[in-house]
């Protein structure tokens, strides 16, 4: 808003196909392959071009607008110049509408646009644990692979055990602390369910950054919840994988997600996006088991993501995401003109947004 004040443009907020009230069809377990075939990327891309070339300004907001000279003729692309500001997936359309219809859109600011469609995209948090302090990174990385080995060769009551503790720790927080967990139903809990416990500080990491979401988190890890000073090396490194182990169920019990400011997820909007993404755009954020520095379990494979995806859409899907659909217009070699690329310094999508053209 503030650019479009300063050079006297009008905004407009476009709302997607399939979210918010723009809504074909009610968006439900119930929805069926053939409604949401509709929710594509060209789909998408075509609307805004439909759009542009039929908008007329609104009599109650023409009235208002100081401009005496603006009328509806005057704003249409091929007089007046659209420009197309968006972050992440919006940044995405910004780019790909420049190469499909830079008649349409003069010009783009994509920021954070993940052009790259790929489905495996073991390389999302990297950035999380690049910006990690180093002692958090160590121990983190030390409990995520102590915790992956134990439920892979541990013995049954070591996963039993280790799942409950796991668990006890979600449960847990400052208004719980005594929260506890049946050995029925850590023993039920399946091993991505417990082990998923470890990824719980990183679900504000896209938003938020480090200082926010994580920081708080390896305060509390690396001085064992303000007992003890934090040390260069880590707890790992210095005590062990048991005291790591501990500190780090202690930070996940102590720190109070809920509390956390944002918006509740809205169960339409997820059920779009995880459509988009198991249909055209992949992005499965796995484990990777051959990096030595991974903080993500590697219990969250590409099958489990693709399973997930099954099962939420049981009919409708390619057995892979088509990511085809997207890179057609060039992923990391496309070369857009009058398109401004931005990204984050710890970019959780830094190995699929354009760094130069």
């Amino acid at each position: 808003m503030q650019v479009a004040k300063r050079y006297k443009g009008l905004a407009i907020l476009w709302e997607h196909r399939f979210y918010g009230a723009s809504l074909p069809f009610p968006i439900n377990k119930n929805t069926t392959a053939d409604q949401w075939q509709f929710l594509t990327t060209e789909q998408a891309l075509e609307d805004v071009v439909y759009f542009a070339d039929k908008f007329t300004l609104p009599s109650t907001i023409h009235s208002q607008v100081s401009s005496g000279n603006l009328s509806s003729v005057s704003l249409h692309p091929s007089v007046t110049p659209w420009v197309w500001l968006g972050g992440s997936y919006p940044g995405i359309r910004g780019a790909l509408i420049r190469i499909r219809n830079p008649s349409t859109i003069f010009a783009v600011w994509a920021s954070s646009a993940p052009v790259e469609a790929q489905v495996d995209m073991a390389s999302y948090y990297k950035a999380a644990e690049r910006s990690l302090t180093r002692n958090c990174s160590a121990d983190w990385v030390a409990v995520t692979k102590f915790v992956d080995d134990t439920l892979m060769n541990g013995s049954e009551e070591e996963q039993i055990s280790l799942k409950q503790r796991l668990l006890q720790a979600r449960a847990a927080g400052p208004t719980n602390p005594g929260a506890t967990v049946s050995n029925q139903t850590a023993s039920s809990a399946s091993n991505v369910e417990a082990a998923g416990v470890l990824m719980d500080p990183l679900s504000f990491y896209q938003y938020y950054g480090f200082e926010a979401s994580l920081l708080p988190f390896c305060n509390v890890l690396e001085t064992k919840n303000n007992t003890a000073a934090p040390l260069e090396a880590g707890l790992a490194a210095t005590f062990g994988i048991e005291v790591a182990l501990e500190a780090f169920l202690k930070g996940i019990a102590e720190i109070d997600y809920d509390s956390i400011s944002g918006n509740a997820d809205d169960p339409v909007t997820d059920m779009s996006w995880m459509w988009q993404y198991c249909s055209e755009y992949g992005f499965y954020q796995r484990g990777d088991p051959e990096n030595p520095l991974s903080i993500e379990t590697s219990f969250q494979s590409l099958e489990l993501f693709q399973q997930e995806c099954n099962s939420t859409f049981p009919e409708g899907l390619p057995l892979s995401p088509q990511v085809q659909h997207v890179d057609k217009y060039g992923g990391w070699n496309m070369t857009p003109s009058n398109v401004l690329f931005t990204n984050g310094e710890c970019e959780p999508s830094a190995s699929v947004v354009l760094l130069k053209v």
